[in-house]
Formats: structure tokens, C-alpha cells, sequence
């Protein structure tokens, strides 16, 4: 096992996060029984499947801990609450469940999660609204006012003085791109109706 700790310290040390939950379930493969270990990384496990997107594989790995050390890990039930919020996609508490005070192990891998998350939750914003309040993005990214409004103005959206975020779409030439698919189904509706006649 401390080969493998080892590695994973590596792997976790040179940010390649995604790889994180591969080699510990690829360990895990080999000898089943050192889930019932303390000394495995169990945060550390469930976090990097969150980390890659795979919830499901998050929430098995949680159901087939043993209870005893799902009982005796604060870290583990801090990553077991933060799944679970991302699980019903309550992401404004996503934020509090991340707040944990993460053992050195984890801590990397929990502001990568965090930094990840908050992307995806401008992606998202970026899609979803038009205007919407500096407060409200603030919840939105977990992160406060003053941060939120500068997150705001990196995505190049203007932040007015009433504290009003007015959101630019994603793509800029969207409006362009929408024009060519027009006109690119014109040219295949003509070549339907010609084929047909």
C-alpha cells in the first residue's frame, strides 16, 4: 500500500487529478480489501471521481465502504455531503460543503474541484441568463461580491453600477454561425425539393 500512496501523492502533486480515481480503483481491483483500511484515501478516492464528472462511480464507491470507516472518516462525510449536493444539483451549497477543512492530501484536489466547479458555473450563467444581480452570482460561484463582479468582467460582461451583471452569451459570432446554418439548410431544402421533382 505505501507504493501505491506513494504514487497517488505523485499523481496529486502534479495536478493530474483526472488520473487520481483510476489508479486507486485500479488498486482497489487488485486487493478489494484495502477499502476496509484506514489507511486508504478514501476522501481523497470519492473526490477525484467528482472531480472527473463520474458521480455514479462516486456514489458506489461511498455504498461500498464499510460502514465503520464511514462512521470514523469527518473528511469522508464532508466529500460523501458535497456529492450529494452535486448529486441534486444544489450548486449555492456546494460551496459550504467544500469549505471543509481538507487534510493535506486532499486539499489540492479540493481547490481544483472548487476552481473546476465555479467554470462550469459561469459556462452555465453564461447560458441561462441575460442580466442577472452581482449577489446572485456571488451564491452562484460560492465566492463573494467584489470576486464575483471581477469574475464577471474576466468572462467580459459589463457589471453596472446598480449591480447588475448584463451576461454575453457564449460566442460572440453566434449570431454569424446561426446565419450559415440558415443558409446551409436553404441550400438542402432547395436540393431536397429538386430530388424530389
Amino acid at each position: 500500500m505505501e507504493a501505491l500512496l506513494a504514487s497517488v501523492s505523485q499523481l496529486v502533486e502534479s495536478r493530474q487529478f483526472d488520473e487520481v480515481g483510476t489508479a486507486l480503483d485500479e488498486a482497489e481491483l487488485e486487493e478489494p480489501s484495502t477499502l476496509s483500511s484506514e489507511r486508504w484515501p478514501h476522501a481523497l478516492h470519492l473526490l477525484a471521481h467528482v472531480y472527473a464528472g463520474r458521480l455514479e462511480d462516486a456514489r458506489f464507491l461511498y455504498k461500498r465502504t464499510p460502514e465503520n470507516i464511514r462512521q470514523g472518516s469527518p473528511e469522508l462525510a464532508a466529500a460523501f455531503a458535497l456529492l450529494q449536493r452535486l448529486w441534486v444539483k444544489d450548486y449555492q451549497h456546494v460551496w459550504a460543503a467544500l469549505q471543509f477543512a481538507w487534510s493535506a492530501q486532499v486539499a489540492p484536489l479540493a481547490a481544483a474541484l472548487a476552481d473546476r466547479l465555479r467554470s462550469r458555473q459561469l459556462s452555465l450563467v453564461a447560458r441561462a441568463y441575460a442580466n442577472i444581480s452581482v449577489p446572485k452570482l456571488a451564491a452562484l460561484l460560492g465566492c463573494s461580491e467584489a470576486e464575483a463582479a471581477q469574475a464577471a468582467s474576466g468572462q467580459g460582461w459589463a457589471v453596472g453600477q446598480d449591480g447588475l451583471v448584463e451576461v454575453k452569451p457564449p460566442g460572440a459570432g453566434a449570431a454569424a454561425s446561426s446565419a450559415a446554418a440558415e443558409q446551409a439548410l436553404q441550400r438542402l431544402t432547395s436540393y431536397v425539393v429538386h430530388l424530389e421533382s
